[in-house]
């Protein structure tokens, strides 16, 4: 396998692990077929720009990132991502988003639903 084939590949089985996605849940919000991402991680087949572009969407990350050197110590992760990745997480185990119950269960805040009461 070459060097851009291993990075892709690491870093999509990465990134997967990191979101605890298998190859099938990748491969549905991809629209691509799980057996094509199989390949691609095992160096097989090489995705077109547009298939990097559906990975990339579906990871949650810029496309360039799939290429960068997964021996690296620096992976640039942003703080949004760590962010995203931990909500996802946290609504995978737990089923719900601690967040967002937070914030509809706070008494001043503005939903505009019709149980408020309006003057």
């Amino acid at each position: 396998m070459d060097y851009v084939r291993y990075c892709l590949a690491s870093n999509l089985r990465l990134r997967r692990s990191i979101l605890q996605m298998s190859q099938e849940e990748l491969a549905h919000l991809a629209n691509l077929s799980p057996g094509f991402i199989a390949n691609i991680e095992t160096g097989r087949n090489f995705p077109s720009s547009k298939a990097i572009l559906k990975l990339s969407s579906a990871l949650k990350i810029e496309p360039w990132k799939l290429f960068l050197d997964p021996q690296k110590q620096d992976m640039f992760f942003t703080r949004d991502e760590v962010f995203q990745w931990l909500e996802d997480s946290r609504q995978r185990l737990l089923g719900f988003s601690p967040m967002l119950n937070e914030e509809s269960n706070h008494p001043n805040s503005d939903r505009g639903d019709a149980s408020s009461p309006q003057d």
